[in-house]
């Protein structure tokens, strides 16, 4: 890439488009090849964009540590409001096959039968 070399997000490419578009247009002194060329290679940068995106997205989403992140975040809502008795902890303690999951989860029982 020649045209958008060092452009990082959506925002930079747009504002890098115009300025070419201007300045590559046979309107305004460019040639017709040249401003295909920076069109196709912006082109091929948003799909790039694109997949880079949607790779973070879903390597995000099925991550481990976001999982356990998202499970930590609706126990703690649970348990503020109380509404999560030990009991409910090991009987998922028994359900999951993750080892992490199974401390984490006694490790929330052990604090709440300390405040007893």
């Amino acid at each position: 890439m020649k045209y958008f070399l060092g452009i990082t997000d959506i925002e930079q490419a747009k504002l890098r488009y115009r300025k070419l578009a201007k300045q590559l247009h046979p309107d305004g002194g460019g040639t017709a090849i040249d401003f295909q060329k920076m069109q196709t290679e912006y082109k091929e940068f948003l799909l790039s964009l694109q997949k880079k995106c949607n790779t973070i997205s879903n390597v995000h989403q099925t991550s481990p540590e976001n999982e356990l992140l998202s499970e930590l975040g609706k126990l703690a809502k649970v348990l503020i409001k109380k509404e999560v008795p030990q009991d409910y902890l090991l009987k998922k303690i028994e359900e999951t096959e993750s080892s992490l999951m199974k401390n984490l989860y006694g490790d929330v029982v052990n604090l709440l039968n300390n405040f007893k």
